[in-house]
């Protein structure tokens, strides 16, 4: 078996594996270990993330173990494995705790590893206008199927609910381009960025805890230098996909956030814009289109209504930022 082969590079030898997505739990004596398998293309990066994050100050990661020839990545089938010790639930707190521990340490991972760098005038337009014009294109894809449903003398359960639902949604888009807008002319002025390195996967899972309850992030193999929005929303995002909500703990965590690293007016705009942009229902109709799931109606209308419960809880977040902006 390639795992047991890979284990020996390590001069160990495992008394029983356990199979977690794509990490291998090692029992090995009193020791227990956690073998990551990551594509070649993003197992690379770990070779510079993990010294330049030294480098800067911020250690709150779980280190990874050397092989017996020195090299901390081992290459099988084109596929590469790191270890690193395992560092399980037993120790994981509740979850609103969790998630306001991690903010804190992502906080601080931007905060460590920020650079402010010039743009110019051409790049922040041509951001804009390929930005603005993709979402233009989205919202008269939904104006074409507001048109196609009300021509109809029977309209399916589905298309009923994204009647009800159209509206919201449009004003959803019309606030991310009138946020966008803001961000390019505020941006015309200062003409200053900020880069940090992103975790790039950030989510519970990836934030784990010793026996002493410190945290530490796992999976960096999608780290890369870019903006801190592009750790936020996706969180945020996955974090809004439910039930109707009234948001008091993504703000919680945000301000915790926000606190150890402030963000600039720019970036909070275009984190509010990209936030508040309803690209998830095109992606939903585009799938209800194709007609190929069993109970297709029943399902997809479920969908529409878990996307209007998102929709809301997204406009709850952005009311609340808005209102912490004019404070």
């Amino acid at each position: 078996m390639r795992v047991y082969e890979i284990l020996k590079e390590y001069q160990i030898q495992p008394r029983h594996l356990e199979k977690i997505g794509k990490v291998y739990k090692v029992f090995s004596g009193n020791n227990v270990f956690a073998l990551k398998e990551t594509e070649v293309t993003k197992g690379k990066n770990l070779f510079s993330i993990y010294p330049f994050l030294y480098h800067k100050g911020f250690y709150r990661f779980v280190p990874l173990y050397p092989a017996k020839n020195g090299q901390y990545m081992i290459l099988r089938d084109q596929k590469l494995y790191y270890l690193m010790p395992w560092l399980g639930s037993e120790a994981r707190p509740v979850e609103t705790n969790h998630a306001r521990k991690m903010f804190r340490e992502l906080a601080r991972l931007h905060l460590l590893t920020s650079q402010e760098m010039e743009m110019d005038q051409t790049n922040i337009e041509d951001h804009f206008e390929r930005t603005s014009g993709q979402w233009n294109k989205e919202m008269q894809y939904l104006d074409s199927w507001i048109e196609q449903c009300e021509q109809k003398w029977y309209m399916s359960p589905f298309e009923w609910e994204f009647v009800q639902y159209y509206h919201e949604f449009q004003k959803a888009y019309e606030y991310a381009l009138r946020t966008l807008k803001i961000w390019k002319d505020t941006m015309l002025e200062s003409k200053k960025i900020r880069t940090v390195l992103l975790h790039g996967k950030v989510s519970l899972d990836h934030f784990v805890f010793d026996d002493k309850g410190y945290g530490y992030f796992i999976n960096f193999d999608e780290s890369r230098i870019g903006s801190s929005y592009q750790d936020l929303l996706p969180f945020l995002s996955n974090t809004l996909s439910t039930y109707p909500m009234n948001g008091e703990d993504c703000m919680e965590w945000l301000n915790i956030y926000m606190k150890h690293y402030p963000l600039k007016e720019t970036e909070l705009l275009l984190m509010k814009s990209y936030l508040a942009h309803p690209g998830f229902m095109i992606q939903l109709l585009n799938r209800y289109q194709t007609r190929v799931a069993p109970n297709h109606e029943l399902k997809y209308t479920k969908k529409i209504q878990q996307a209007y419960w998102k929709l809301k809880n997204i406009e709850n977040i952005i009311m609340k930022l808005e209102m912490k902006t004019e404070s």
